[in-house]
């Protein structure tokens, strides 16, 4: 299992506003950019995807920029990932076309090895949020 680029960089841009960004500063889209060597227009992609789920505020002009909309400590990783991911599934039950569309969550409940690896890594994004991200080195 692969996090996705999109997840990736949202995260560590998400980490770099949690730490620089307080009432009265908010980080700029150029900044964020030069700090963690991500391109402007990929970013922009991101961030108007994070806040249009009201994970991230914006104001534009001379002062403006993003900070959080909520604590770092309240957002979930889980959350994140379902925003930028296209995928349903954190981890898929099989690669080939023909043979995902025929497996379900009831047909394959408990037994299929996709299933629970999903189940476990679902839960582990669900229960650790972005300052847990943050404190454990910002590392995926």
């Amino acid at each position: 299992m692969k996090v996705n680029t999109k997840v990736r960089y949202g995260l560590r841009a998400l980490a770099y506003i949690a730490e620089n960004s307080n009432e009265e500063k908010m980080i700029r889209i150029k900044e964020i950019s030069e700090e963690q060597g991500i391109s402007v227009q990929y970013l922009e992609q991101i961030l108007f995807k994070l806040k249009n789920e009201n994970i991230i505020e914006g104001k534009r002009g001379p002062t403006g920029g993003y900070k959080l909309a909520k604590e770092a400590k309240d957002i979930d990783l889980y959350s994140i990932y379902k925003i930028l991911d296209d995928e349903v599934k954190v981890i898929d039950c099989n690669e080939s076309e023909e043979t995902r569309h025929n497996c379900s969550d009831e047909m394959c409940g408990t037994t299929c090895i996709w299933s629970k690896l999903d189940n476990a890594m679902t839960k582990i994004l669900s229960e650790t949020s972005l300052d847990d991200f943050i404190k454990n080195g910002k590392r995926i």
